[in-house]
């Protein structure tokens, strides 16, 4: 009797372990529309388990302490456009995010914080997101993606 509540206990445990993260998928396309490059880069909100990135979803100021995983960040010219499909595993209360940079430099990148007028994060939900980068007011925003221009 104890055996079997003992096995129960560890299948409950497993499902609830395995139904809390899902695989996602992001289909991003980002046109530079600014007369200077910018730097797109795909996170997530939040480490996972034991403060690990996912493999390809490290943001730029942990990368910047020597982690080995691929670089992240892709720099975009003027008028160009860049375009990833990417997928991860996500815990049911992290996103994928986003950012956007108004540098292609490092250690500039890493001196923009959140809620600079250089920067933006985004929130993805996933599926396709086609947007155009552009300037207000001094402010990077996102608007949808002009499809009349290339």
């Amino acid at each position: 009797m104890i055996r079997n509540a003992l096995s129960l206990t560890i299948v409950l445990f497993s499902l609830m372990t395995v139904g809390c993260a899902s695989r996602k998928s992001f289909d991003v396309t980002v046109t530079n529309r600014l007369s200077e490059p910018i730097t797109v880069w795909m996170t997530k909100a939040k480490p996972g388990k034991g403060d690990q990135y996912e493999n390809g979803w490290m943001p730029p100021e942990v990368l910047a302490v020597g982690n080995t995983q691929r670089l992240g960040g892709v720099a975009v010219e003027p008028g160009s456009t860049a375009h990833a499909a990417v997928t991860g595993n996500f815990d049911s209360d992290d996103v994928a995010v986003l950012r956007v940079y108004r540098s292609v430099d490092l250690n500039s990148i890493l001196a923009i914080d959140r809620g600079s007028p250089d920067r933006l994060d985004i929130p993805l939900d996933p599926g396709k997101t086609d947007i155009d980068v552009v300037k207000q007011n001094g402010q990077l925003v996102d608007v949808p993606h002009a499809h009349g221009d290339t």
